[in-house]
């Protein structure tokens, strides 16, 4: 399937661009080191890790509104989780897909990918630009995450409950590799409503079987799945003793959207390797930063209605975090100016033949 490649920003929308206030704190997200509160770069790489996660925010609420389709409440959810793995956590190479000695992350609430493409955008796998056609017939940025097609994405997924087991089989053949891979992990970021499948419970069984401490099992616990709130619809408590009853070391991190919390907490499992897997419990807000948003599983999955609704989203975020951090108006009114429904790149969807058939 080919890939759209839109062309360069028009002159008068070239301020949406990110980098007039923004740069990855990492010049080579290849190597890790550890940053410490008492470390003068600790104030700076926290304010990065906010204005990245401003930034994923803002570029979903852009693409799903281009798309009119996507999940704004776990991808709002997710936005700091994503900016500090990103920024500070793993270890990747945009420019070498295949770089061997890469650590490895999978989005196993794959719904959620709107917010997982702009991460992907910023880091640089692909020009943000692209994330316009997010959805679209022939844009490599589908509605649930294909490795086929877009660069840094590791699985395909869509089915809720299915990549926890493949994440337990990548981090065993990662051990097996040899104690060269010894130091490389495998992250994956499930949903609390995920957490109702059972073969997401079996995964968890098998890595703490095979002691697989390289690998660590992040909740995004937002409270709120599909139709309604969890502990309504399938409760999961107590999930952290439930996570320790098989096996896992777990951690639980307050305040999910609080980068400081995220970063003291990633920086100490770089030193804790117990023979153990690891779970991260995130409590965060489902609609994170949109109060219309926030608690509602109305927008679970739903895209801003209309244009003007989503600047209004644009708008709010700015005043919520962008203004504090140094983003100026100007990317606001240019990201809106910029949005519009997006056509199908495909132009006769029934020509459209299965890569598999």
């Amino acid at each position: 399937m080919s890939v759209a490649q839109p062309g360069a920003i028009p002159a008068h929308e070239d301020r949406m661009r990110f980098e007039l206030f923004w740069r990855p704190f990492r010049s080579d997200p290849s190597s890790v080191v550890d940053v410490l509160p008492f470390h003068r770069e600790y104030p700076a790489l926290l304010e990065s890790c906010e204005k990245m996660a401003y930034l994923i925010r803002s570029y979903s609420v852009f693409s799903m509104t281009c798309a009119s389709l996507g999940h704004p409440g776990g991808s709002f959810s997710e936005a700091e989780f994503l900016a500090v793995l990103y920024n500070y956590v793993l270890r990747y190479r945009p420019e070498d897909l295949s770089w061997p000695m890469r650590d490895v992350f999978y989005l196993s609430k794959c719904h959620a990918c709107p917010a997982y493409y702009a991460a992907l955008a910023l880091v640089g796998y692909f020009p943000v630009e692209r994330l316009k056609f997010y959805g679209q017939w022939g844009s490599g940025l589908e509605s649930h995450p294909d490795a086929l097609v877009t660069p840094g994405v590791e699985i395909s997924g869509g089915s809720l409950g299915q990549i926890p087991g493949v994440a337990v089989g990548r981090a065993l053949g990662i051990r097996r590799n040899g104690p060269e891979h010894n130091d490389r992990m495998v992250y994956v970021l499930l949903g609390d409503g995920e957490c109702n499948e059972g073969a997401v419970w079996e995964a968890f069984m098998a890595a703490a079987h095979y002691g697989l401490d390289n690998l660590t099992f992040v909740i995004d616990y937002n409270k709120v799945q599909a139709k309604g709130f969890v502990h309504q619809d399938m409760n999961i408590e107590p999930l952290a003793d439930k996570l320790r009853a098989f096996g896992l070391d777990v951690y639980e991190v307050s305040n999910g959207h609080n980068v400081a919390e995220l970063v003291d907490l990633f920086t100490r499992l770089r030193q804790h390797r117990c023979g153990k897997p690891i779970a991260v419990v995130l409590h965060t807000i489902k609609g994170k930063k949109v109060g219309q948003c926030q608690y509602n599983p109305n927008w679970h999955t739903s895209a801003p209605r209309t244009i003007e609704a989503a600047r209004a989203w644009l708008r709010e975020l700015w005043h919520q975090d962008g203004k504090r951090l140094g983003a100026p108006e100007a990317f606001v009114e240019s990201l809106g100016a910029a949005m519009e429904i997006v056509a199908p790149l495909h132009p006769d969807v029934e020509q459209v033949v299965d890569r598999q058939a």
